[in-house]
């Protein structure tokens, strides 16, 4: 690769779960467990230790996306409490694994782009 990818592609790279040098190798083996390189481009991930981060930017999100649809729910007061509840906890639990992977993808690349010295 003779031109170094720039930080907003490293990012989209990494929210796609995929290698923040090449773009073509998978960063995870399973749904959150990091491999250890890219089997593409040999890359190392060693290091690249996310830790709480993705955790809390998908509460941040999860919070703007559930909190909209609650207040919405009950400004219209159609549905019984329970029923309110079974669809915002199914919203919860639902967008929190979809986003959860993409948070912790896009926080790899921004410790590797760190690593990298590019940040």
């Amino acid at each position: 690769m003779t031109d170094a990818p720039t930080t907003l592609t490293c990012l989209l790279r990494g929210a796609r779960q995929r290698c923040p040098a090449c773009g073509d190798g998978k960063i995870f083996i399973s749904y959150l467990k990091r491999a250890e390189c890219c089997p593409v481009c040999k890359e190392s991930f060693d290091g690249l230790d996310a830790d709480d981060g993705p955790a809390w930017l998908t509460i941040g999100i999860v919070a703007h996306i559930v909190i909209p649809l609650l207040i919405f729910l009950e400004m219209h007061a159609a549905l019984l409490w329970w029923q309110e509840g079974m669809i915002v906890m199914a919203a919860t639990i639902i967008s929190a694994l979809a986003l959860l992977p993409v948070s912790k993808g896009i926080f790899i690349a921004a410790l590797w782009l760190m690593k990298k010295g590019r940040i």
